[in-house]
């Protein structure tokens, strides 16, 4: 009888935990990709110039998810140079692409792999044309995440909305994955 329960206990305790495990995952990468965009706008206006967040491999549709790394100077096409800090590829099935703002009038080519700031701490307005960066984070079976950065180099992130939410309860951004 002590073994039905705890194998019952078990069947219900496991899939739980895994599910935990995948939800963690995706928050720590979110906040890792944050940080990041915080280092590198930190680091160009310690510097007083540019400085570029770049994606170690570029895969079209997944360019970040393949590791990132913060360099000194405007983007060299991969994660050479001055190298101020790596960040490791995604763990698991997750992916992180970046997005062209369509509905802004975006301009922002594919494979979309860098984001260069300026002395400022902002997305650098000759590489972007004025425009906002968006990315999307996602893990198969999760609520994906949405980030922002704003021109003046301020992220926001959104959590995609939970299936049943009322419409007017659904945010305009949602992640597209």
């Amino acid at each position: 009888m002590v073994v039905v329960i705890i194998g019952i206990g078990f069947s219900v305790a496991v899939p739980s935990f895994q599910g935990m495990q995948q939800r963690n995952r995706l928050v720590t990468q979110t906040n890792d990709f944050v940080a990041a965009v915080g280092l590198a706008r930190s680091e160009a206006n310690r510097r007083g110039g540019q400085v570029t967040l770049q994606a170690a491999v570029g895969t079209s549709g997944n360019e970040f998810g393949g590791g990132y790394c913060i360099v000194d100077g405007p983007s060299p096409g991969d994660c050479t140079g001055t190298v101020i800090r790596r960040f490791n590829a995604l763990v698991g099935d997750s992916t992180l692409k970046g997005l062209d703002n369509d509905a802004g009038g975006g301009d922002w080519d594919a494979p979309r792999t860098f984001l260069t700031f300026d002395s400022l701490g902002g997305l650098d307005q000759d590489v972007t044309g004025g425009q906002m960066r968006y990315f999307d984070l996602c893990h198969p079976d999760q609520l994906d995440r949405r980030i922002q950065i704003r021109l003046i180099g301020r992220v926001k992130v959104w959590k995609e909305a939970e299936s049943g939410t009322a419409a007017e309860d659904i945010p305009a951004i949602q992640p597209d994955c």
